[in-house]
């Protein structure tokens, strides 16, 4: 079951760890050279590997780069959950909801590990 940005399960996708580890076997990284690379323990990559706790939203960036894929790739998004389509759609059932306009509605969408959460 994999776990989307805002930590919350999907079914029917490979996880982060899963998608993450099949993509430094492709490349042919071993978990020593990311953790170098990340200045994290070996133990650090093997647990993103696993899913426990997920690396921060910067270095999902950055792991996505190296490995050659978007970061919404590396999550599992199709690219259509941050769409400008959802966002605009989003932001102007929020202004009616509260009774202003979209001009007036700001989304922010916000990354974090679990274990950074303020």
């Amino acid at each position: 079951m994999a776990i989307d940005p805002m930590g919350q399960a999907r079914s029917g996708t490979k996880s982060l760890g899963t998608r993450l580890r099949q993509l430094r076997v492709t490349h042919r990284r071993s978990q020593m050279q990311l953790a170098t690379k990340f200045n994290v323990s070996v133990p650090a990559v093997s647990a993103w590997e696993h899913d426990r706790p997920r690396p921060r939203h910067g270095s999902i960036a950055a792991l996505g780069k190296l490995l050659g894929v978007s970061t919404a790739e590396l999550l599992g998004s199709n690219g259509r959950e941050f769409s400008p389509d959802v966002l605009a759609e989003s932001r102007a059932h929020i202004a009616r909801v509260v009774g202003t306009t979209t001009e007036k509605v700001r989304i922010l969408i916000g990354f974090w590990s679990t274990l950074t959460r303020p």
